[in-house]
């Protein structure tokens, strides 16, 4: 491999290849993992690879740079925290952080240098009401969207509309459901909900328990339409699988948890990916847990290329036509998962006259 073909997909599997590279191949990697915003977490690779000592002064500010974003996120995200344990004293009893805010909170080394998007909490959906008027009547303002996509939220999404902090210009997102309406239909996600963490960072919220994580995180990752973080979201579970699995009954619970939630496929993709991608080792009762689901099997064969070409070529530079159609055939992979069939013509026909229109925000929608 010379250094002209080394991409961050490479460096994040192998990362001592960094010592091999010189400076321009530098900066192109250190580009790529701002855009796919795994700048801060590729600091923390180097150093558990031992290797931080021996790159060049200026690749190591720039990796710097990116971890003090992380940094200020997340006291952010603990600010925030305090604030919602404020406001929504006497109305909620509890919440629960899911995603990357988890992930931030549950104060695992491993994934410190972790950029979320936004704040994800989940509650229930009897408390929506009161949860909305609390937060609009105290700073909290419905985050732009067009009609259309304020009607997809209401139809086929597992969340209300987005919410912006006026001063703070935060972004929070209230889930009701763990799952989108559509794949709750097919999955049951009370299993999911039913372990949990406590740590003292996030009280009185939680944290889905570990194998809760890892299998919601799948199935949300493989059931969407957009693959523009897919890179870090595949390396998350990743590092998830290397350092949970290292308790003794992660597998275990891991395995009882995806037999109780229904049959899907995200675990097997997950794990199959993870050993591709990442030299992830699978533990031998797990793969032979695995290997009963034939259809699993048929499945990752069919997309395992297409997932591989847009976690691995994500970054404008390298993005062709390979790239564009593996782009539009999981979308509408993506879209049978979250709408039935019937809304998904008018659905795209719509979209596209949206993106045709100019936005409050430069970006194009994708649901």
């Amino acid at each position: 491999m010379t250094s002209q073909q080394v991409r961050l997909i490479d460096v994040l599997r192998v990362p001592t290849v960094l010592l091999t590279l010189d400076s321009k191949s530098l900066y192109q990697i250190i580009t790529e993992a701002r855009y796919l915003s795994l700048l801060g977490q590729l600091k923390k690779t180097c150093e558990r690879h031992e290797i931080w000592q021996e790159l060049p002064l200026f690749f190591q500010q720039q990796l710097i740079s990116g971890f003090h974003s992380f940094e200020k996120q997340k006291q952010s995200l603990r600010f925030e925290h305090h604030e919602l344990a404020k406001q929504l004293n006497g109305i909620i009893p509890s919440w629960r952080y899911i995603r990357g805010s988890a992930l931030q909170l549950s104060e695992v080394e491993i994934f410190a240098g972790r950029i979320k998007n936004n704040i994800d909490i989940l509650i229930s959906e009897s408390f929506v009401d009161m949860v909305l008027k609390q937060l609009l009547n105290n700073g909290w303002r419905y985050k732009y969207v067009t009609d259309y996509e304020e009607t997809f939220y209401c139809r086929w999404s597992q969340q209300t509309t987005p919410l912006v902090h006026k001063d703070r210009r935060t972004e929070l997102a209230i889930h009701y459901h763990l799952l989108p309406k559509t794949l709750t239909h097919k999955l049951q996600e009370a299993p999911l909900l039913h372990h949990h963490t406590a740590p003292n960072l996030a009280y009185p919220a939680t944290l889905l328990s570990p194998e809760a994580m890892v299998l919601h995180q799948a199935i949300m990752l493989f059931n969407q339409v957009d693959f523009h973080h897919g890179l870090r979201d595949i390396y998350d579970l990743n590092l998830q699988f290397q350092h949970y699995g290292q308790q003794r009954l992660f597998w275990h619970n891991l395995i009882q948890l995806h037999q109780q939630i229904g049959k899907d496929s995200s675990l097997y993709l997950a794990l199959s990916l993870c050993h591709d991608l990442f030299d992830l080792t699978i533990p031998s009762d797990m793969q032979q847990f695995l290997n009963q689901y034939q259809s699993h099997r048929v499945i990752f064969w069919l997309y395992k290329e297409r997932l591989t070409e847009v976690m691995s070529n994500a970054f404008p530079k390298h993005q062709n036509s390979n790239y564009r159609f593996a782009v539009k055939s999981l979308r509408f992979r993506g879209r049978l998962k979250r709408m039935p069939i019937y809304a998904i013509v008018p659905h795209i026909i719509k979209r596209g006259v949206l993106n045709l229109m100019p936005h409050e925000e430069d970006e194009e929608i994708i649901y």
